[in-house]
């Protein structure tokens, strides 16, 4: 019998049942791990997609940040496409999807400034029009469950990723937690999308980690736009009446990985959103009968865990062009400038079956601020999936893969992957 004030207690061994032995699981259905799927199993590959939560789609969804930041490169010309603009295609094609025409993308008319910085999609300075999309938050998810059932993709909600079993440098199985207990996942190829880098860490990866301070973004109902002026401290939405608040920073900085910090942080901004959306509603011409429509169900975390990997991106690489790119992302507040990532940010030495893609690949924090929007997930996450679809169809490690061949694989798909002309 063990002493129950030990510090420690010592589980005991057991058998887990083996769930699958898919090619490949992606861990975390944000929108990088919603591409990545789809890239995975458009190309053949049995692909599971498992995520902790009861909804995909991550910060685009259920965190409110439903503001695509930005497709371009702020001087007229577009980085992004595959997968992320075919979501713009599918959020359009339902009326829930806003953005500016391409001739006046790089505009700095202020009347036409003025008018998107409504929609929440002017950033930065000098001001100017981005490619830049504002949507409804539930088609998105609407577009991603249509999708990846279309491309046979099996789905798994309220399971998250408990432990990686690493041996001899891959992962041999992935440890998985939920109501029917623990399971064990066995595929070819990993990839983590978690955002904080779940998989990533539990195989020994090398990252880095820095508190940082909250948001907690809400949507408001029954407000006379007409009246209120929109584009500084809340934004028009594609829903008549409902408006965007991006509440935050909160004033005090968490680390994400631990749940104590959050669980403040989650009371203390839930306070300071409510508090805010009493004073617009004091406050602001066309706020009187508004209503809290709804608080996003998961704290704007933008950073947490970064992937150290086998490259790691710097400020100094903006407009450098690399022969492995693999997908190519502008800057949100920072026009004119361009960066190429590398398959080596979305790979490690820690386990060659194992790849990394949304917020979490191998950056600075400088180039962070870059790579973590969603536009730029979904780059990496596209191109992750189809690494890994071609890794295990070939029976390779990730590492090992033909880069050369990838590229041509993702550009053919439609996809920008930078690299020389």
């Amino acid at each position: 019998m063990q002493n129950p004030l030990m510090d420690t207690w010592t589980e005991p061994a057991r058998d887990v049942p083996v769930a699958g032995r898919p090619d490949v699981v992606v861990v975390g259905a944000g929108c990088a791990g919603i591409a990545a799927a789809l890239a995975s199993a458009r190309r053949g590959a049995d692909t599971w997609l498992v995520e902790r939560s009861g909804i995909a789609g991550g910060l685009a969804t259920v965190g409110l940040i439903n503001l695509l930041l930005t497709l371009d490169d702020g001087d007229g010309s577009q980085v992004v496409a595959g997968i992320c603009q075919e979501f713009v295609d599918r959020l359009d094609a339902r009326g829930q999807a806003h953005y500016p025409p391409r001739s006046e993308w790089a505009s700095e008319e202020p009347e036409v400034v003025d008018r998107w910085r409504r929609w929440g999609l002017v950033w930065g300075a000098p001001e100017s029009v981005r490619y830049s999309v504002a949507y409804d938050p539930e088609a998105f998810v609407d577009a991603a469950y249509e999708a990846l059932s279309d491309a046979g993709v099996k789905l798994r909600l309220h399971t998250h990723c408990a432990r990686a079993v690493t041996a001899e440098g891959r992962i041999d199985a992935v440890l998985l937690e939920s109501k029917r207990g623990r399971e064990a996942v066995v595929p070819h190829i990993v990839v983590d999308t978690t955002g904080d880098g779940d998989v990533m860490a539990s195989a020994g990866a090398d990252f880095e980690l820095v508190p940082i301070p909250p948001h907690l973004w809400f949507r408001a109902g029954g407000v006379d736009v007409q009246e209120a002026e929109a584009g500084r401290s809340w934004f028009v939405t594609t829903g008549k009446g409902r408006v965007l608040v991006p509440w935050g920073p909160a004033a005090e900085r968490v680390d994400p990985c631990d749940p104590d910090d959050m669980t403040r942080a989650e009371l203390a901004c839930r306070a300071g959103a409510r508090a805010a959306f009493e004073s617009l509603r004091g406050d602001v011409p066309g706020f009187a009968d508004a209503w809290l429509d709804d608080y996003a169900r998961m704290l704007g975390i933008t950073e947490s865990r970064r992937l150290v990997g086998d490259y790691v991106l710097r400020k100094e690489d903006a407009d450098l062009r690399f022969p492995d790119a693999v997908a190519r992302t502008g800057h949100w507040t920072r026009r004119q400038v361009v960066f190429d990532i590398p398959y080596r940010c979305l790979t490690t030495a820690v386990a060659d079956n194992l790849l990394v893609a949304g917020r979490c690949i191998s950056t600075t924090r400088y180039v962070h601020q870059a790579t973590k929007e969603i536009p730029a997930a979904m780059a990496t996450g596209e191109a992750a999936g189809a690494a890994a679809a071609r890794a295990a169809s070939a029976g390779v490690a990730a590492r090992g893969l033909d880069v050369s061949a990838l590229r041509r694989d993702l550009a053919a798909a439609g996809a920008i992957v930078g690299g020389p002309a």
